[in-house]
């Protein structure tokens, strides 16, 4: 009989604690400059993890069969590389073709990080990665983020990912300390504890030091400002691992 898991809560009552221990960490790099919608060409702020297709023919001369690139919603697949140069096929994997901003995330991994459809059920940590994303479709306009989490009986199923979208925080105090700065994002519990999967890299004077579900759908970051000045912290995207699932 299936029970609902509907909190971290009954999970420790039943003696089941989660980890996310296992999975390959996704890789990420960032857009140098804007990229319009038809533009052939992106440039990366690094190319580590991003593997051409061989030039010598065969199979391993696909497009696609080594590295995915997943940019806001939309997938590309690697042609030819020159350095940090990226010469792309754009719209891949039934995704649209659009326009996107400077410095905009870079998703960077083998086609099994990229899923069309949402997974269900167990999975297996060893072969999966944090986060694994599930690219947007003609039934949303937006990407879907699992991770794969392992039960302390040793089976492991799907988790949701949250996600706040591109965020821009504000400035912090001229003084040294930590505050939080509220954001919505869709699902959250009150309460309920959370993760930080993946954020924007930290500002080195003001980086995050923590976040909290303060209110249902209401997440808070915390920023420890480290000088006497006010302080910028980082925009972008900041993905949020909850604890909700069924057995």
């Amino acid at each position: 009989m299936k029970k609902f898991l509907k909190s971290v809560a009954t999970l420790a009552a039943l003696g089941l604690p989660l980890v996310a221990v296992g999975q390959t960490a996704l890789t990420k790099t960032t857009l140098v400059g804007s990229v319009t919608a038809g533009q052939p060409t992106i440039q990366v702020a690094s190319a580590t993890g991003i593997v051409p297709p061989s030039p010598l023919g065969g199979p391993a001369q696909t497009p696609g069969l080594n590295t995915v690139l997943f940019v806001d919603s939309e997938e590309m697949y690697i042609e030819s590389m020159s350095g940090t140069t990226l010469y792309v096929q754009r719209g891949a994997g039934g995704t649209k073709q659009s326009a996107h901003n400077a410095n905009a995330a870079v998703w960077v991994g083998p086609p099994a990080a990229f899923l069309a459809s949402d997974p269900v059920g167990p999975c297996t940590a060893g072969i999966t990665y944090n986060p694994t994303v599930v690219t947007s479709s003609a039934y949303r306009t937006s990407p879907h983020y699992w991770n794969c989490i392992t039960l302390s009986t040793g089976d492991s199923l799907w988790e949701p990912v949250l996600t706040t979208g591109a965020i821009t925080p504000v400035a912090t105090g001229a003084s040294i300390g930590t505050s939080g700065q509220t954001f919505t994002v869709k699902g959250l519990v009150t309460g309920e504890p959370i993760t930080i999967v993946s954020a924007p890299a930290s500002t080195s004077l003001c980086p995050l030091s923590g976040a909290a579900v303060t209110a249902a759908d209401t997440v808070t970051l915390y920023f420890t400002t480290l000088t006497a000045a006010a302080c910028t912290p980082a925009s972008g995207t900041y993905l949020i691992s909850t604890t909700r699932f069924s057995l």
